[in-house]
């Protein structure tokens, strides 16, 4: 592309020579001295195309052209004629030279403008698909970086009430995950125009010999999250409309990050409340004292096993808080009846799978997979569970994975009715079970786990009985 451009300008320029020439040999024989003169409207295509650095080639030729003119084919060589023959062709060259610069400059202004437009919208994007506060952060922090406003980037968020560096670029990316050498600002100070970066970055050495900006970063309602430095070598103070850009991604960067700040504290307040109504049957069934705990932690385990993804391993952890809610609606001379359930009783208590999962089915925020986990946690692998007799893979997941680590606790924790079990004979019973209630591929990667030393060491720690059990 490059050198066909240069090989069009080249042949424009010879074009524009050659008619000077051509010029110069007509008006020679055949016009008067005076449109000598317009000698210079041949070179106009070169000075256009090159602009002022045409120039420097364009006025010794117009020179040595206009003293030839005047000596030969008589020698009539004097300054002002001279002048009157070159001078108007210089200024209007001069003239072209600069509208063609003007012309130049406007066209970067317009292509940066639009470079920095796409960067904008590339980065406001990236910025509001990320999944989590540490992706976006680096989302908005590699688009500002890619703005070229400046080499050195630092996001700073307060953490009681010190500065610290949560994302960075450049030099100050060694402070990241640290406090910054100075605190002597307030969380306050991020929102007033008063902001003296100097305070934050005083301390830092190389940062005598920098110029820089502060560009607040706010969630809605002006409520703070942080600031971004800009720093740059030298005395080049940021102006305005770079000021500008790195607010527009500020601005998305604060909205996002601040609602996803505020879902979190939402989904933090789900977690706790859904984890107290299920810790509310362990008060009234003291046998299960500790199960919910152990089968979160279980669940969870085996579901990184699996490869879940965060919302499903979430949805499980709910699932596992209220898998027993249903309980709550069982009579307490059933629920902690010390002998074997009559066949009515074993029915009302089978129950409480469909009470819970029509009890929780009014709470608007949980997702299927939650209630799923909470009805079908007792299906059994070849069909014989119940509620609703699923079998293999029509049992969802989730409702599958729980009913493992169930199994497993209910086996490992001890029981007025019966002791704890140990490790060998749960593998054992596991492995029983394994194809009949339980799924086999989840038995055999969760007895992978158990048997693992960091698995043997969970199972220790988690021990209900506090007995030290060994394989």
């Amino acid at each position: 592309m490059g050198n066909t451009y240069l090989k069009i300008v080249q042949k424009q320029n010879l074009l524009s020579l050659l008619g000077l020439l051509i010029w110069g040999v007509v008006s020679f024989l055949y016009l008067p001295d005076s449109y000598q003169a317009f000698s210079f409207l041949f070179l106009i295509p070169w000075v256009w195309k090159d602009g002022p650095q045409s120039m420097r080639w364009v006025v010794p030729l117009l020179f040595l052209y206009t003293i030839v003119q005047h000596l030969y084919p008589k020698p009539n060589l004097n300054m002002d004629s001279l002048l009157v023959t070159m001078l108007p062709g210089l200024v209007a060259l001069g003239f072209v030279a600069w509208l063609r610069e003007r012309d130049r400059r406007s066209q970067k202004e317009l292509e940066d403008s639009l470079r920095f437009m796409h960067l904008l919208e590339e980065g406001s994007l990236n910025i509001s698909t990320a999944n989590d506060p540490l992706e976006l952060t680096e989302s908005a922090m590699s688009s500002l970086y890619n703005l070229n406003i400046a080499p050195h980037l630092a996001f700073v968020r307060f953490r009681e009430g010190k500065p610290v560096v949560v994302s960075a670029r450049g030099a100050l990316e060694r402070y990241r995950g640290r406090h910054l050498p100075q605190q002597k600002l307030s969380t306050h100070a991020s929102l007033t125009d008063t902001f003296v970066v100097g305070n934050y970055l005083e301390g830092i050495p190389e940062s005598a010999g920098w110029s820089t900006a502060a560009v607040p970063v706010s969630a809605r309602q002006k409520r703070p999250l942080g600031v971004v430095i800009l720093a740059r070598e030298g005395n080049k103070p940021f102006q305005s409309d770079e000021k500008a850009m790195a607010n527009s991604l500020a601005r998305v960067m604060g909205a996002q990050l601040g609602q996803m700040e505020a879902l979190k504290h939402l989904e933090d307040a789900y977690d706790g409340t859904l984890r107290a109504l299920g810790l509310a049957l362990e008060f009234r069934d003291h046998e299960t004292q500790g199960h919910t705990k152990r089968v979160v932690a279980w669940a969870d385990q085996l579901a990184q096993d699996l490869n879940l993804d965060a919302s499903m391993r979430k949805f499980l952890r709910w699932g596992a808080y209220l898998h027993d809610i249903g309980k709550l609606s069982i009579s307490d001379h059933i629920l902690r009846k010390p002998d074997k359930l009559d066949d009515e009783e074993w029915e009302i208590m089978k129950s409480h799978v469909v009470k819970g999962w029509e009890m929780l089915s009014r709470v608007p925020f949980l997702p299927q997979e939650t209630l799923e986990v909470v009805r079908h946690h007792h299906e059994n692998w070849d069909g014989s569970g119940y509620p609703d007799g699923l079998k293999e893979q029509d049992i969802p997941i989730l409702a599958r994975i729980f009913a493992v680590v169930d199994t497993f606790d209910a086996l490992y924790s001890p029981r007025p009715y019966k002791r704890a079990w140990k490790p060998a004979e749960i593998i054992e019973e596991l492995n029983r079970l394994r194809g009949k209630k339980l799924d086999p591929k989840l038995v055999d990667i969760f007895i992978k786990r158990i048997t693992s030393p960091s698995g043997k060491e969970a199972m220790e720690a988690a021990n209900p009985s506090k007995a030290n059990v060994r394989a």
